[in-house]
């Protein structure tokens, strides 16, 4: 196998690398813009960046299935929240056989170490979630456990969790459709 390498993203010729692989490779989701903590890592083969991995804080709301999957109330996941990440993009722009398995590997072998380095707080879980069409093979050959799927999205953009005030989002909360479900995995740091 070629030299797979995880470059922490930090300077801005590596931000702007970042951005650009995700905006033309990831499938569904294909910003880079999040809200809270966050650490990406460029994936380089043999040198030259070939995709993107990043986790973020957790997802708030939690998702119905990871609360009951870990057999936690809501108010429960709040306290440890700061111990959940989200792999919140992972892309390739190239296809070479197994990379994908070989680099969660190293990404759950590194961020572990590297959440606590930044931010003080030791990661028990990773979530992500799994869309456009995708079966989340990737995770599956990883060991990561499939906990459910999400409610999916209402049909059009109605509440913002960071600009909305709590009465803002009680007026204008409109419930899942169905439609952009996801699947649910987790990888607990054994």
């Amino acid at each position: 196998m070629k030299n797979i390498v995880l470059k922490r993203v930090e300077t801005m010729n590596e931000k702007s690398i970042a951005r650009d692989l995700i905006e033309k490779h990831h499938s569904y989701v294909p910003t880079y813009c999040s809200v809270g903590r966050r650490i990406d890592y460029l994936i380089c083969v043999d040198n030259h960046p070939v995709g993107v991995i990043g986790i973020g804080s957790g997802t708030y709301p939690p998702c119905k299935d990871v609360l009951k999957y870990l057999n936690i109330s809501k108010q429960e996941y709040r306290e440890i929240f700061n111990t959940i990440g989200n792999n919140w993009r992972f892309c390739l722009s190239v296809h070479i056989k197994n990379l994908g398995t070989k680099v969660l590997k190293m990404f759950r072998e590194q961020v572990y170490q590297d959440w606590y380095f930044k931010y003080g707080d030791k990661l028990k879980y990773i979530v992500t979630f799994v869309g456009g069409g995708h079966d989340g093979a990737v995770y599956k050959a990883d060991n990561w456990e499939l906990v459910g799927t999400t409610s999916g999205l209402p049909n059009h953009k109605s509440v913002s969790m960071k600009w909305d005030a709590n009465e803002d989002i009680k007026n204008k909360f409109v419930k899942p459709t169905g439609e952009n479900k996801k699947f649910i995995y987790i990888q607990i740091k054994g």
